[in-house]
């Protein structure tokens, strides 16, 4: 089912699933992409947000899962690739993840809008639309394709029915796409090989200069390294939170995203910022960051 943009097609399923008077309950993960995480609470439906966190390499707890499903659970709603991290999840926890939803007859949604951008193509995991009968894919030109201004996603599931429903709820937002973002995103498509290949290529060589920077300036800087997308989180090990660096930042004209943008609760130890890395002026934007860091680091490092 096609929409303008991945962007509506969260709060439609969810509205689908959880809205509308059904009371209906989400279990949902934070640090994430905030409408991910808050499309269920905002159409009206329970929300359990189970924190995430980089000791495990941002990976779901699949207990603390099981602990949080209830009778009248609805979906799960996950990022794979995971936003903000750029981290990937083994196949074998997306099959236990899909077997405890089997179990208790609840939907998995997930945000797959980096799928495909995996920096080791041996490293993807099947779209859980393919995986799991009462899965949906949600999919979007603007991140793989880099199609920002096509304004066109999608949603896939097996479950038919519930394809139905969704279908009707769209109706009472954006009953339908514009035509002249339909037939821009087919040629994109018809193109998608050599697209992914290019925006492929430009991430990689980013990444490296990335590695490289995380690497000199381990004293201030730690992540779990990103193996999807063009994002990273990163946390700063100085005397600012990412809200407070994320100012001076932007001060320098270098933008940041704190970690106040994917969780509504920012503990010390998972204080971190997303970078992005998808573009080919990323490495002026390093530089900028560099000159940055070296300006402020021996204030910082007597602070800390």
């Amino acid at each position: 089912l096609v929409f303008p943009g991945a962007q509506v097609v969260l709060p439609t399923v969810a509205r689908a699933l959880v809205g509308g008077g059904s009371n209906g309950h989400a279990i949902t993960f934070a640090p994430g992409y905030q409408s991910v995480v808050h499309a269920p609470a905002h159409v009206g439906g329970d929300v359990t947000s189970i924190p995430l966190s980089p000791a495990t390499g941002w990976q779901i707890d699949l207990t603390k899962v099981e602990e949080a499903i209830r009778s009248d659970t609805k979906y799960i709603a996950i990022n794979e690739p995971h936003n903000p991290s750029g981290t990937l999840s083994q196949r074998g926890s997306q099959m236990a993840l899909i077997e405890l939803a089997q179990e208790h007859n609840v939907h998995i949604l997930c945000d797959e809008v980096y799928r495909l951008l995996e920096h080791d193509s041996s490293d993807r995991i099947p779209a859980m639309a393919d995986a799991y009968d009462k899965g949906l894919s949600v999919v979007t030109l603007s991140k793989p394709w880099g199609a920002c201004g096509v304004s066109i996603g999608w949603v896939a599931t097996q479950d038919l029915a519930l394809l139905d429903k969704i279908s009707d709820v769209q109706y009472f937002g954006t009953a339908c796409p514009s035509r002249s973002s339909e037939l821009q995103a087919i040629m994109i498509l018809k193109s998608s090989d050599w697209i992914l290949e290019r925006n492929l290529a430009i991430i990689r060589r980013n990444k490296a200069l990335l590695v490289d920077f995380m690497a000199k300036y381990d004293d201030l800087f730690t992540w779990v390294e990103p193996r999807a997308g063009a994002i990273a989180a990163i946390r700063f090990k100085g005397p600012l939170s990412s809200a407070e660096l994320g100012a001076e930042l932007a001060g320098e004209g270098i933008g940041i995203k704190p970690a106040y943008c994917f969780s509504d609760c920012v503990r010390d130890e998972d204080d971190y910022f997303r970078v992005g890395f998808g573009e080919d002026k990323m490495p002026d934007a390093l530089e900028a960051l560099e000159g940055f860091v070296e300006k402020n680091r021996e204030k910082w490092t007597s602070l800390m």
